[in-house]
């Protein structure tokens, strides 16, 4: 009796118990959800990151923008023969195709594009003085830097309009102030007042106070002299996001591994384009269309 009681009980636990099938059917079924849970969680990780990414890059080139747009809407012309106004050209020291600059980043369709450092020379006029102000690119021995500000007073009785230019714009770099970091692309393109791009080909269609010549790629420089100034000015700003910044830094300055990072990160340069106002210029127009 009592025997048959043991073998009893235990078949009763055999019953109870899983078997190894059953095990490895649960174990296969928490593998998919840890899977799917991880996948979710990865996702929404990378989602944040990059709108804290976004949000940086907004922040800190919405200030930026906002510094060149009030600069722009002041700019003023100095009304004195060979004075200059406004220029833009590509910076010299950041063209040199040997080296692979300008930087050409391939973009998620297959498209390329080619990114251009840009330096300009605004004369601006809040009250009476007149302040000349330049913007510029530093440091981007391999296509990206810090776009900087340089600003200095200058008198309409004492200054020299032919020599103001040049000798603000060979300011060294420890005069500039810093505006905005991980910039690969900076150009100003000035419009007239119907709309029209200003662009070397079109040199004689402004009078003899506005210079445009083709520069260096096939780019336009521009220079408005005397009276003379754009109606509009178009702004082309590409910044590299914080994160990939820091990484670029991190590779030895002007070597190869980082010039190869940065071609490969198109996707991570945030593209800005806005036209500003010159309320000075408005009346530019062109001569013969």
């Amino acid at each position: 009796m009592n025997g048959s009681l043991s073998i009893s009980g235990s078949e009763g636990r055999r019953a109870g118990a899983f078997s190894m099938l059953e095990l490895l059917l649960a174990m296969s079924i928490m593998g998919v959800i840890v899977a799917a849970l991880y996948g979710m969680f990865y996702h929404t990780q990378r989602a944040l990151r990059m709108n804290v990414n976004q949000v940086d890059v907004l922040e800190s080139t919405r200030l930026a923008l906002d510094l060149i747009r009030r600069d722009v809407a002041q700019m003023a012309p100095c009304n004195r023969p060979g004075g200059t106004n406004f220029t833009a050209a590509v910076s010299r020291p950041y063209w040199r195709p040997s080296q692979g600059l300008p930087v050409v980043q391939v973009l998620p369709d297959g498209e390329r594009r080619t990114n251009i450092l840009q330096e300009a020379f605004l004369l601006t006029r809040r009250a009476e003085p007149f302040e000349a102000v330049v913007y510029r690119v530093l440091y981007a021995k391999n296509g990206v830097g810090v776009l900087a500000r340089y600003a200095t007073n200058a008198l309409p009785w004492t200054f020299n309009p032919t020599n103001l230019c040049p000798a603000a714009l060979s300011a060294p770099p420890e005069l500039f102030i810093p505006a905005l970091e991980g910039v690969v692309h900076f150009r100003f393109v000035p419009y007239d007042a119907d709309g029209f791009p200003m662009v070397y080909w079109t040199t004689n269609n402004y009078g003899p106070n506005v210079w445009l010549e083709e520069d260096l790629g096939g780019e336009t420089r521009s220079a408005f002299l005397n009276d003379r100034l754009p109606a509009y000015v178009e702004l082309e700003l590409g910044v590299l996001e914080p994160s990939a910044y820091q990484q670029y830094k991190s590779f030895p300055a002007g070597s190869a591994q980082a010039f190869k990072f940065l071609q490969n990160r198109a996707g991570q340069v945030h593209l800005f384009r806005q036209r500003m106002a010159v309320p000075r210029g408005s009346a530019t127009r062109a001569i013969v269309r």
